[in-house]
């Protein structure tokens, strides 16, 4: 985010409120055309599918219906016996010729075939003239045709039929032997006696009638009415050529068609898809047209939405930027006197009009700022400035000062016992004292660096220790007990000794060595807390009470005068220096019961050396 701001602030106002009122016509166009799009096209989705489905609903039920009345046109010519024209004198030949042939009365002969033949084809002269041929089929595979034809090909679809009860309509196929497409309604035929099946008839129907209902019904310019059967075969397309072709052989065979009511991309366009199933036929008729065609209108509001997004680019780019202009000029005046108030002359003058402008707001209270700046310039700000810097010269020379300050009782007890086992005895001891005296100067000597790793400053407290152990023998001990997570942590110089130091001197040497002295150390929260711990006589509640006011009295005047004559140096000069380099919340806390020993406690922000050495 601060990026994108730092990469904004390179461009001028005026550039900026172009970019932005054409980012918001944009965005505010590209929003209506996108909803305009999603919800004219949900709209034009919905009216298709609702329009195909009744349309496609209407030509099944046509369709159906026509087979009916084929089916119910037929039974007088199945049923038989028909009746007699002439009487006793002219006997009709063909009175039940059909229903004794197919129950088995009469065997077929060449004059009941002619006879069943020209009953036949009576029927389809008078009846339906798209009737291409009637076919009656005995159970014994015996058949007679309307058009003479003896035998059929045993890959006639009707011919794979089992003869039962069910009507049944075979979708388009070619016809034998006049190879024309045709579909085929199978219907049971039942002896007029005790209605068993006796056979079936075959009306094998050219494609004339349902191609005149379904050319009445149309959608679109480009959409098209198709009839698939449930076998997924070409029923009927207005494309004559892929009659009777499955699906998988058609270009039909990249839409999904198993779903009603879909929208499918196939190539570039985009297609409504919806259908209906027949119950009687089990045909689906499809309805498929481009989306394109149907949403004519979105074009349109799309052409409009483009002329509108145009006429608002051009007043853009040939207004905004004379606006911004007029706008941004007081703006450019106060940038100017800034400038020359940076370059450090205060005596400009800052033109602005009254009124609730902003920009004629901001330059007044700039003016006023700049007549503030000249009254103060001499008389507080460069007195603040002064102080300020006074006060961090202070504060560095005072940390440095009370690292210096050192305790001189240390030295003249380090001192006496370097003299007395000098002259007593001759030992190895004494070049120890001497060794750990040259390394405790050595490390209080030098006040840079104002901070060390509390891993130096325990080992400068241990060489300190043993100086005190030598001088007792055996009846001091001492234990540091600081954990090697803690090693690392940042703390002020001369921290831990002094307030070891001051408990040998009030808690060690009282008992003639005959004490202990425990550090510790542990975190709580952010915070280190070190723990100087000894069981010496402790102090009464007044003197502990007088030494906790006196360390608050030294961490709010932060001064040296104020704890440079107290008995318990050491602990005021360690407090001073940790309120000064870490802040009021740290330093010395202490605790004493008397009779059993004393407790002081170091608080310091708990901070670890990186591998860079910084903290």
């Amino acid at each position: 985010m601060n990026r994108f701001k730092r990469y904004l602030y390179r461009y001028s106002i005026k550039q900026k409120m172009i970019v932005a009122f054409l980012t918001v016509s944009l965005l505010g166009v590209a929003t209506i055309a996108m909803s305009a799009h999603y919800y004219y096209t949900k709209a034009t989705t919905q009216d298709f599918y609702n329009i195909a489905r009744s349309s496609s609903a209407s030509l099944n039920h046509q369709i159906d219906r026509y087979f009916k009345q084929l089916i119910q046109s037929t039974s007088a010519v199945i049923a038989g016996p028909l009746p007699s024209i002439g009487g006793v004198f002219q006997p009709n030949r063909e009175a039940g010729a059909i229903q004794a042939w197919l129950t088995g009365d009469e065997p077929l002969t060449l004059s009941n075939r002619l006879v069943i033949e020209d009953a036949l084809r009576r029927y389809i002269a008078i009846n339906y003239s798209e009737i291409e041929s009637l076919v009656l089929l005995k159970e014994n595979g015996e058949s007679v045709s309307s058009n003479g034809q003896a035998k059929y090909r045993l890959e006639e679809p009707w011919l794979r039929l089992p003869i039962d009860e069910k009507t049944s309509v075979v979708p388009t196929y070619e016809s034998y032997p006049y190879q024309i497409p045709v579909v085929s309604l199978v219907i049971p035929v039942h002896s007029t006696e005790n209605m068993r099946v006796v056979g079936r008839l075959v009306i094998n129907l050219s494609l004339s009638e349902i191609n005149e209902i379904m050319g009445k019904t149309s959608i679109g310019k480009t959409g098209r009415f198709i009839i698939v059967s449930s076998s997924d075969t070409i029923v009927y397309d207005p494309d004559s050529s892929l009659l009777g072709k499955p699906l998988s052989e058609t270009p039909l065979d990249d839409f999904h068609l198993a779903v009603p009511d879909t929208l499918q991309k196939v190539g570039n366009m985009d297609y409504l898809i919806t259908f209906t199933e027949s119950d009687f036929t089990e045909w689906r008729i499809l309805a498929v047209v481009p989306l394109q065609e149907m949403a004519t209108g979105l074009d349109v509001a799309t052409k409009s939405l483009l002329i509108v997004l145009l006429v608002m680019f051009l007043f853009v780019i040939l207004v905004v930027p004379f606006l911004s202009k007029l706008l941004m000029e007081p703006a450019i005046r106060l940038k100017k006197v800034m400038h020359e108030v940076e370059r450090g002359n205060l005596a400009v003058q800052v033109d602005y009009h009254p009124g609730k402008d902003e920009l004629q707001s901001l330059n007044r209270s700039f003016g006023k700022m700049i007549g503030q700046l000249n009254n103060l310039i001499d008389d507080v700000y460069r007195y603040q400035l002064r102080q300020m810097q006074l006060e961090v010269q202070q504060k560095d020379a005072m940390i440095k000062a009370l690292q210096g300050q050192i305790n001189p009782h240390f030295l003249y007890n380090t001192l006496d016992i370097i003299r007395s086992i000098a002259f007593l005895e001759e030992v190895p001891r004494i070049v120890k004292i001497a060794g750990n005296l040259a390394s405790f100067f050595r490390y209080t000597a030098k006040l840079d660096p104002l901070e060390v790793t509390l891993r130096e400053e325990i080992e400068h407290l241990s060489k300190y220790l043993e100086i005190i152990d030598i001088r007792f023998m055996q009846n001091f001990q001492s234990n540091v007990c600081v954990n090697e997570k803690f090693m690392s942590a940042r703390l002020v110089k001369l921290s831990l000794q002094p307030i070891v130091e001051n408990a040998v001197k009030y808690a060690v040497e009282p008992k003639n060595g005959n004490a202990s002295i425990i550090v510790n150390a542990f975190d709580e929260g952010d915070d280190l807390i070190l723990e100087v711990a000894d069981n010496g006589p402790g102090m009464s509640a007044e003197r502990l009470e007088d030494i906790r006011s006196s360390l608050i009295q030294v961490a709010e005047r932060q001064g040296a005068d104020h704890y440079a004559a107290r008995e318990s140096l050491g602990l005021a000069n360690v407090h001073a220096r940790i309120v000064l380099q870490y802040g009021m919340r740290y330093g010395i806390a202490i605790d004493s019961f008397q009779s059993r020993g004393t407790v002081v406690s170091i608080r310091i922000p708990y901070r670890k050396v990186r591998s860079d050495n910084k903290s």
